[in-house]
């Protein structure tokens, strides 16, 4: 078994990748649609607009703007620029701009930019107007006029099931990504090494990745004007703070696109920049580890994984976290690792005896699957279990 064998051998779908948080929508979501939906049947009672109508919930309760994107089925990126676009083409009847940059100076505005507008800026009638307009052109009322005739009952189950999984998708594609770098992250830190960002296995969202300057190895402020300056996901250092390992994650649970094929020839360019380094500095070698993984790279496999996979001095997916102890105990930066205990419903005979030749044997460990291990150290990873020894 080769290693794109490997790959596609053990490889997760989508639900077998860890989410870090966005798995559910509060269910006061509903009951807001609910609350919006009562509002417009009763407000059209008075002869007023649609576009009166949003406008005036708007400005009474600017979070609506949150709920009423979600009937449409719009993400929040896709309405706080499509808004961002609208206001800073919006001039004012006394010739003034809405915004304050100059429209040659377009700025990103996100949904909370727009909410606090709605709350407190004194043109928060203009930016309600421009927000009821834009749900208005994109069909809002014969949605409301669907709704208007369901009742309470029949709109929570239609919720729960079309509306809500849509934007839990969505929330998803991008919590995933976080859940597997804790996930490995955690593996690292039970192995006993020292990480960079030193609470990515608790709060992987809680800082930006880290930036090396790969001709020094040493973690730097990004610079995008410097070739050898490149961000990863994970630093691994030794005791006498070396960089010694650097992970880079790309997760792909649907098509990679372009983003993926540029991350790969990414891939390339660093590891020629690390063996650079360890040209040059022998008694400092650097690995670079690749935490690879997602069904999504069958769209594009040549022009992705398959180019990158052999790159890495390693790689590792979410069943098979065990190869980073493995990797960890190859290269020196642990020496109390026994072995392995393999989940055998998850892998055959064929892939277990693969892990064994290709891993275990040449480190000197062993297959711990049927051994007792109640005296030894034990950390789940993946699909399997890492063994150390306790003295």
């Amino acid at each position: 078994m080769n290693r794109i064998q490997e790959f596609w051998y053990s490889v997760a779908s989508q639900d077998d990748l860890p989410l870090y948080k966005g798995h559910s929508i509060s269910s006061d979501v509903c009951d807001n649609l609910i609350q919006f939906i009562n509002y417009y049947k009763s407000e059209k009672l008075k002869s007023k607009t649609l576009k009166e109508i949003i406008s005036e919930a708007l400005l009474s309760n600017p979070e609506m703007i949150n709920d009423i994107r979600l009937l449409l089925g719009i993400s929040d990126k896709r309405l706080y620029l499509d808004l961002t676009y609208l206001a800073n083409f919006t001039t004012l009847q006394d010739g003034t701009r809405l915004v304050n940059e100059s429209r040659q100076n377009l700025v990103k505005h996100d949904t909370k930019f727009f909410i606090n507008q709605l709350k407190r800026s004194a043109h928060k009638k203009q930016y309600a107007d421009i927000i009821s307009d834009y749900f208005w052109e994109r069909g809002i009322e014969e949605i409301l006029v669907t709704f208007s005739s369901l009742s309470n009952e029949q709109i929570i189950p239609i919720f729960n099931n079309l509306i809500a999984p849509k934007e839990i998708q969505q929330k998803q594609a991008k919590y995933r990504g976080h859940g597997a770098e804790m996930a490995f992250a955690k593996v690292f830190v039970d192995c006993g090494v020292r990480i960079i960002p030193e609470n990515k296995h608790t709060d992987p969202m809680a800082g930006y990745d880290p930036n090396v300057d790969l001709s020094k190895m040493e973690i730097v402020s990004k610079d995008i004007s410097n070739p050898a300056i490149h961000s990863f996901d994970l630093v691994i250092k030794d005791s006498d703070d070396n960089i010694r390992v650097l992970v880079q994650s790309l997760i792909h649970s649907s098509d990679p696109g372009q983003y993926g094929v540029d991350k790969s020839n990414e891939t390339i360019i660093i590891k020629n920049l690390i063996e650079q380094y360890n040209a040059l500095n022998p008694d400092k070698h650097v690995y670079l580890l690749g935490s690879v993984d997602g069904v999504g790279f069958c769209e594009n496999p040549n022009g992705t994984i398959v180019k990158m996979i052999d790159v890495f001095d390693e790689f590792f997916q979410m069943n098979t976290l065990f190869k980073i102890g493995v990797f960890l105990q190859k290269i020196g930066l642990i020496n109390n690792l026994k072995g392995v205990i393999f989940d055998e419903s998850y892998f055959g005979q064929d892939a277990i005896t693969h892990f064994e030749e290709s891993y275990l044997r040449p480190n000197n460990l062993i297959n711990c699957t049927h051994m007792d291990t109640t005296l030894y150290r034990t950390i789940p990873a993946g699909k399997g279990v890492l063994v150390f020894e306790t003295t």
